[in-house]
């Protein structure tokens, strides 16, 4: 028997939508995977190495799972959130040979997958509250934009998130230096670069190269992509806190 299962059939199980179990999967860092179906010997996809980036080469792929790269999980969820199930370009490695490789474009003998025991690892759907006119829930990713855009009454003239007011923070202090309006990406940076400023009460658990992790105000984990914090930008400038 299997240890994976397909995250289509994942969802199914749940009650949810892939671009949901994605979501919890990247929060409770469990890895999400390309299987290589066992009926196929072999597929063909693109090598690349660690410091050389321009250095490319193809790579024989042998039948297994493989793990995405952290980057090309969040892409996946992006993607899944638009409906766009294509999984070409997105980086994942091979653990025995230690370097990473992507298809050129989706293969319909590769399907994603996860472990069966990561999914035991995710909170139950009920902790998230269910999207109007639909049977899924809204990840806290989600909610981030709901809040901004005034869907959510309570918060639209009371107080915002605190991780929002942190983001407000940092943003009104390194455009006050700048004398200037700052880019969504150069705000990211400094945040990520002035933290413990900003962040002594611990509401923002963590922020990589790609993903910003926080708590929020129900106590379950949300998080922000580049993508979304940049929409989230632009709606702090339309609407902020008072």
């Amino acid at each position: 028997m299997s240890e994976y299962v397909t995250l289509e059939d994942a969802a199914k199980a749940r009650g949810e939508s892939p671009d949901t179990i994605a979501w919890l999967m990247t929060t409770k860092d469990c890895k999400i995977y390309l299987r290589f179906d066992e009926s196929q010997e072999s597929s063909i996809a693109i090598s690349t190495y660690e410091g050389l980036p321009n250095h490319h080469s193809l790579y024989v792929i042998e039948r297994g799972c493989y793990p995405l790269a952290l980057e090309a999980q969040n892409e996946l969820y992006q993607r899944l959130v638009e409906g766009n199930f294509d999984i070409g370009h997105l980086d994942f490695t091979d653990e025995k040979k230690k370097f990473r490789a992507f298809l050129v474009c989706g293969n319909l003998n590769v399907s994603v997958v996860v472990k069966k025991d990561d999914l035991k690892r995710l909170s139950p759907h009920s902790t998230f509250q269910t999207a109007p006119g639909s049977m899924y829930p809204t990840p806290p990713g989600k909610k981030i934009f709901e809040n901004l855009e005034g869907k959510n009454s309570s918060k639209r003239k009371g107080e915002k998130e605190d991780h929002t007011l942190i983001i407000w923070e940092a943003m009104q202090s390194i455009e006050n230096d700048l004398k200037k309006e700052a880019k969504p990406t150069m705000i990211w940076n400094y945040l990520r670069k002035n933290i413990k400023k900003y962040n002594s009460d611990g509401v923002i658990i963590s922020i990589s190269h790609e993903v910003m992790k926080y708590f929020e105000s129900n106590e379950t984990e949300g998080h922000l992509t580049k993508e979304s914090f940049r929409h989230a930008i632009k709606r702090l400038r339309e609407n902020p806190p008072k």
